[in-house]
Order: C-alpha cells, then sequence, then structure tokens
C-alpha cells in the first residue's frame, strides 16, 4: 500500500468527524433523528448541530450565505477552493455592514484564473486574504470552514460550482458553543500566522519557474512552474485520490502529480494520457522527500 495514501485519508477527517450523513442533534448532544435534517438555509437553533448532503437541495452555497447574512460581529473562513460569486457578494456585504471578515486561502488555488476574480473582490472591498505559506514549501491549505460570532459550517465543500449541484459533499452546520468556539481558535491562529501574505498579489502574480523538465521539479519547490514528462501511469487509489507517475517506480521517481478524491471527477479518465507528454501547472510542493503538484482544475493539465 503506498504510504502516499495517507494525504487522501487527511481528506476524511472532517467528513467523518461529523458523524456520517443524516446526523442531526440538539445542545445535548443525543441523536435527534435517524434521518438527515431538512435544510431550511436559515441559521440553526442555538446549540444545535447538523449535517448536510450536498446534492438533497444543491443549495449547500445558500446555507452558507445564511449563516453570513445572520453575523454580527465576525466572519472567519479558510476556503480552499472558492469560485462562487454569491457567496463573495455576501461577505462583502456582511464587511459593509461593520462585521470583521477575515479569509484565509491556499496558494497555489488563489493563483489559479479561477479563483482570481472572487478574491480580488473581496481584497478590492478591504477584506483580508491571507494565504498559507509553509516554510518548507510544502503542505496544502485544505480547509473548508467558517466560523461566525454564533455559527459555524465545515466539511468537505469548496465554494465552488460543481461542489454545489454535482459533487457529493457533507456539510456540517451548527451553534454549538464549545464547537464554534474551538474552530474560531483555530482559524484565528491560522489568520495570524499567515498575515501579511497578502492574497491579492499571489494571484496576481505568482513566482514562475517557467516550464520545466520532471527530473528539475524538486529543485524548485515552493515556486509555480509548468513541469512537463512522458505520462506512465494515472493510479487510481481506494479513497478515490489519483496519482500522476512519471517513472515506472514512483518510490524513486522525483515528482508526481496528485488530484485528490474529491477533485478527480471533473478531470476524467487519465490512464488515456498514459504515453503521452503532459505538462502539469501549478505550486510545487514536497512531500515525503518528492516534489509533487496538486491539481485540482482540469485546465492544470495539458497533453500534447
Amino acid at each position: 500500500m503506498r504510504q502516499k495514501l495517507t494525504r487522501a485519508a487527511a481528506a476524511l477527517v472532517l467528513a467523518l468527524a461529523a458523524g456520517g450523513v443524516g446526523y442531526a442533534a440538539g445542545g445535548n448532544g443525543q441523536t435527534a433523528s435517524a434521518d438527515m435534517a431538512a435544510q431550511t438555509v436559515t441559521t440553526p437553533p442555538a446549540g444545535s448541530i447538523r449535517v448536510v448532503y450536498s446534492l438533497d437541495r444543491k443549495q449547500n452555497d445558500k446555507e452558507i450565505i445564511a449563516l453570513i447574512d445572520a453575523a454580527k460581529t465576525k466572519i472567519y473562513f479558510a476556503m480552499y477552493e472558492f469560485t462562487l460569486k454569491d457567496i463573495a457578494d455576501a461577505l462583502v456585504a456582511a464587511k459593509k455592514r461593520g462585521v470583521d471578515v477575515r479569509g484565509l486561502v491556499d496558494a497555489g488555488e488563489s493563483a489559479n484564473s479561477y479563483d482570481k476574480p472572487v478574491i480580488t473582490e473581496l481584497v478590492s472591498a478591504g477584506i483580508p486574504v491571507e494565504t498559507e505559506k509553509h516554510k518548507d514549501g510544502s503542505g496544502i491549505m485544505h480547509i473548508k470552514a467558517i466560523v461566525t460570532d454564533s455559527a459555524y459550517a465545515l466539511g468537505s465543500y469548496n465554494w465552488t460550482g460543481s461542489a454545489t449541484t454535482e459533487n457529493d459533499e457533507l456539510l456540517e452546520i451548527g451553534t454549538d458553543p464549545a464547537l464554534r468556539q474551538t474552530y474560531e481558535n483555530i482559524l484565528t491562529r491560522l489568520l495570524n500566522e499567515y498575515k501579511g501574505t497578502n492574497a491579492a498579489a499571489t494571484a496576481a502574480a505568482p513566482v514562475s519557474a517557467g516550464t520545466i523538465d520532471y527530473t528539475q521539479a524538486p529543485a524548485h519547490v515552493g515556486e509555480y512552474a509548468s513541469v512537463r514528462g512522458t505520462l506512465i501511469d494515472a493510479y487510481t487509489s481506494a479513497s478515490g485520490t489519483v496519482f500522476l507517475d512519471f517513472c515506472t517506480s514512483y518510490k524513486t521517481c522525483p515528482f508526481s502529480g496528485v488530484i485528490f478524491a474529491d477533485d478527480a471527477k471533473a478531470f476524467g479518465d487519465l490512464s488515456r494520457y498514459a504515453g503521452q507528454t503532459v505538462t502539469l501547472t501549478g505550486k510545487i510542493s514536497s512531500y515525503q522527500g518528492k516534489a509533487e503538484i496538486v491539481l485540482s482544475n482540469p485546465s492544470q493539465l495539458v497533453a500534447k
């Protein structure tokens, strides 16, 4: 079993923490129903927790907006992929009515063309948006969470159109005071740690190493690049994460591409590119001493 699979397992932690599909609880923490609580597109009652499944109503964006609209003093969010303008508009409206709005995004995602318009809108409205910047150049900001002064929401749900209407996603929404404070503490810590990283600048002009051969990737960890090589295999793990291999033995290969399960559907069957020269574009990070690029959008992969 590949050691790389530990990364894919991390993506399941938040969903598993929700306790499974169909969970609804009151403030006493006891299960209230075996059936999924209906989505109401309103803030949940005080001291409650509910879990919603994306494709039942296909309106998780409206669930998030309901929390934003109800916020009175603060909104902190961390989002891996953020492309929905309706949520951005709601955050800007909250800022305009005096709410303290602060956000954190992934460095790689914020540099992509599909995230740039949203980030630009937020920053132009005076909302601080920071980017993760790990000292060793590896790792991604994979959290998908929002905390307000009275509620929180988190799970597998990215703020994108596909996550709203096409993907299987879980979203836990709650007002339990202890949980809300726990999530606020974590987001506050990260927002302070990465303060001053300037997502707008990252999105506008990421440092790029240009187009390089896959064997050169380890020398460019922490930079953005277009990495080119012949695809040997597109391996899909049991959890659905796809690994793009450029060597016969991945254990000794200096570089690979990674597509997490929640993004893999958009790429289709990548085995069709086996034996072809492909170019992967994004931030080069390091995992267990090997260079890699995490792909979340098909535009990051080009076959020649």
